[in-house]
């Protein structure tokens, strides 16, 4: 039998996810090599590293993908297969991207030989590093049964919502509910304080009633406290809601409440809040834009 040192699996990516993907990893007794534009992050975790995807292709024959978007899932994917004589037989993806883009990515590797599957991460890092985050799995059913010890080891909750793109698909209007949770949340909190209503207990309020939520949970406190430390940077659900647009966009769908989430998001990053963790949009509510937009209009 194979020991984890036989078998080790890449990571390409090593930002938040991607850290919390490795130290699952890790936790599973797997030996990781990981591969980021920083390369002293994976120094940071205290793993090997290699230098280009075409190094890494040589030393596994499994790579886990967390990456920014689709552009770079496609480079590093490029990468591979202009290898020589790659060994790798399996890429899970667990970048937030394009379901399009995702289907051609895996043509392409198909037709290599190697299996890809989406495994796009509902929840946060911290989640995710707590075995508390979902996976949403696009893959044929025999490049599941490939995939399945690993990913049992990523999540202990795992969904197969059919082939290649529904994985993606599925993350996007997930993603659609989570943040305009996160966003009416944060526009209460904002309400509250202006109005003299103390915000502390008003979540004691929202969490004895209907309007509790896993958003006021993870996200309540932060914004009142103003802790920002990201576990999901605001820029990153920038980038997201434009997918879930481009989504809309693509199946007649006009999501007036996402267009107006990217507007404050756009803010956001405009203000410099793009690094920090997405419960900072209610930064931008407490300078309230509605009233900007009045004098603008």
């Amino acid at each position: 039998m194979s020991s984890a040192a036989d078998n080790p699996v890449g990571v390409v990516g090593l930002g938040l996810l991607g850290s919390a993907i490795v130290r699952r990893l890790l936790e599973g007794g797997l030996e990781v090599i990981g591969l980021d534009t920083n390369p002293g992050r994976s120094g940071e975790l205290s793993i090997d590293s290699a230098a280009s995807p075409g190094e890494l292709a040589s030393r596994v024959s499994r790579i886990v993908l967390c990456l920014p978007g689709s552009s770079e899932v496609e480079a590093v994917c490029d990468s591979i297969l202009d290898a020589a004589g790659p060994g790798v037989e399996l890429v899970v993806d667990c970048t937030t991207g394009d379901p399009l883009r995702s289907e051609a990515v895996a043509a392409r590797l198909a037709a290599a030989g190697i299996t890809f599957v989406e495994a796009a991460v509902s929840g946060s890092s911290r989640l995710f590093e707590r075995g508390e985050a979902a996976l949403l799995v696009g893959a044929s059913g025999q490049a599941l049964g490939q995939a399945s010890g690993l990913l049992d080891v990523l999540s202990p909750v795992v969904f197969h919502l059919g082939e290649v793109g529904s994985g993606s698909r599925m993350k996007l209007v997930s993603n659609q509910v989570v943040g305009l949770n996160r966003l009416v949340l944060a526009e209460a909190v904002s309400l509250a304080e202006k109005a003299g209503v103390s915000p502390a207990h008003l979540l004691e309020v929202l969490r004895s009633g209907p309007g509790h939520s896993r958003a006021l949970e993870l996200k309540g406190s932060r914004m009142v406290e103003g802790d920002y430390d990201p576990e999901a940077r605001l820029a990153q659900h920038l980038k997201d809601v434009e997918l879930i647009l481009e989504l809309g966009r693509g199946v007649d769908a006009p999501l007036p409440l996402s267009r107006l989430h990217r507007e404050l998001l756009e803010r956001g990053v405009a203000e410099g809040l793009g690094d920090l963790d997405n419960s900072s949009i209610v930064e931008v509510l407490r300078k309230d834009p509605g009233a900007q937009e009045s004098k603008d209009a």
